[in-house]
């Protein structure tokens, strides 16, 4: 009966997001339709399985073409999960990233990182902020606030961050306990993650409407309408030539 554990373990963290955290997706919503109009970007960035998360809203159908993922090999589980958790530990490599990308004032930058103890996320956050970005922190408060920085600042992502969107999830991530292991199974903050991404996406492309604005969702490729609908916004590569990568 494990997996129904699970499920239902998971089903109270999406209806604990739903009652907390509300107010603050739909502020960063705001955030992410102000940006659209106003030619700017909603930039997502995490570490190990946190790239998820950028990956998660990053050029994918029903998603929205002014968001940015942040990527760095080092960064990813596949350069290696040893290599990559020692990146994410090594204080200043997030100052070899951060060129690559051309965050200022009237960018959202998303922060995803469920402890958000380590150096890679601290400092993404702080870097976003002296270039004038509005920092959103995606990260388990749960988590975040049972354990001490590993950052040379000694500050955590939830502590740098303007506005906290709080996953909800336990310290260790996982949510199922079974007899005789000493440890947890079934992680729980990728769901999460995505869930609250997900819903920033869905209301900012109802705020874009309520402003007259055609919000630019892209169409399955594998639709057969879906080339032809996305055409409408081939004029965003140039409109956001200098900001967007990866595309």
């Amino acid at each position: 009966m494990s997996a129904e554990v699970y499920i239902s373990e998971v089903k109270k963290l999406i209806e604990n997001v739903e009652k907390t955290q509300m107010e603050k997706i739909h502020q960063v919503a705001d955030l992410a339709a102000d940006a659209f109009i106003n030619n700017n970007l909603v930039y997502v960035f995490g570490t190990g399985h946190s790239t998820i998360m950028a990956i998660e809203v990053f050029a994918r159908a029903g998603g929205l073409f002014h968001m940015q993922a942040i990527f760095d090999e080092g960064m990813a589980i596949s350069a290696g999960a040893r290599r990559q958790g020692a990146f994410e530990r090594l204080p200043g490599y997030v100052g070899c990233i951060i060129p690559d990308y051309d965050i200022g004032p009237g960018d959202v930058v998303i922060v995803a990182s469920n402890s958000g103890r380590n150096p890679a996320p601290v400092q993404m956050a702080l870097e976003a902020k002296k270039l004038g970005a509005v920092v959103v922190a995606l990260t388990s408060l749960q988590h975040s606030t049972s354990v001490p920085s590993n950052d040379p600042s000694g500050k955590k992502l939830h502590e740098i961050a303007d506005i906290v969107l709080d996953n909800g999830c336990p310290a260790g991530d996982a949510v199922v306990e079974l007899p005789d292991l000493p440890v947890k199974v079934g992680p729980s903050s990728t769901v999460l993650g995505a869930l609250i991404l997900d819903s920033i996406v869905a209301q900012t492309a109802k705020n874009l409407l309520d402003r007259g604005v055609i919000p630019p969702v892209a169409m399955s490729g594998n639709l057969p309408e879906g080339k032809e609908y996305n055409k409408q916004f081939l004029n965003l590569r140039e409109r956001f030539s200098k900001k967007l990568r990866h595309r």
